[in-house]
């Protein structure tokens, strides 16, 4: 069952992010992975920056970084993009939660993720706290 395993990486990639900034594309990935219980450092990619300089910026803070971009074709361009610059710059990537909702779900953004989480564990509305992802 894969639900099971989205709350699994969605938990690993949540207590990652203590130590690995998560990369998004804009201001609602960060409300909505706030939301989901990420309490680390989310970093905007559309922040004025090229890719290049963006990628160099942050291979110069960090030596892993979490890729958490949209699932459209926008989305899919810019993780292969960061993922590629960023490797060749020596910082190491997870897009493990990212590669494995892009597969098995068919959400677009990453401001859907919410919804998702909510619907795979029966939450109506609300905060998903921590103690409502307990998987077993």
């Amino acid at each position: 069952m894969k639900e099971p395993y989205l709350i699994h990486l969605l938990d690993l990639t949540i207590r990652e992010n203590i130590s690995s900034p998560v990369l998004v594309e804009g201001e609602h990935d960060v409300s909505a992975l706030r939301e989901l219980g990420f309490a680390g450092e989310i970093i905007k990619i559309n922040n004025g920056l090229s890719l290049p300089a963006f990628c160099q910026h942050i291979a110069e803070r960090s030596k892993k970084a979490i890729i958490l971009v949209d699932f459209d074709r926008k989305g899919i361009s810019i993780e292969e993009k960061v993922s590629s610059t960023l490797e060749s710059l020596g910082c190491s990537v997870n897009d493990m939660m990212w590669r494995f909702i892009r597969k098995n779900y068919k959400i677009k953004s990453v401001e859907d993720l919410p919804h998702l989480i909510r619907k795979t564990l029966g939450i109506e509305e609300g905060k998903i706290h921590k103690s409502s992802r307990k998987t077993g």
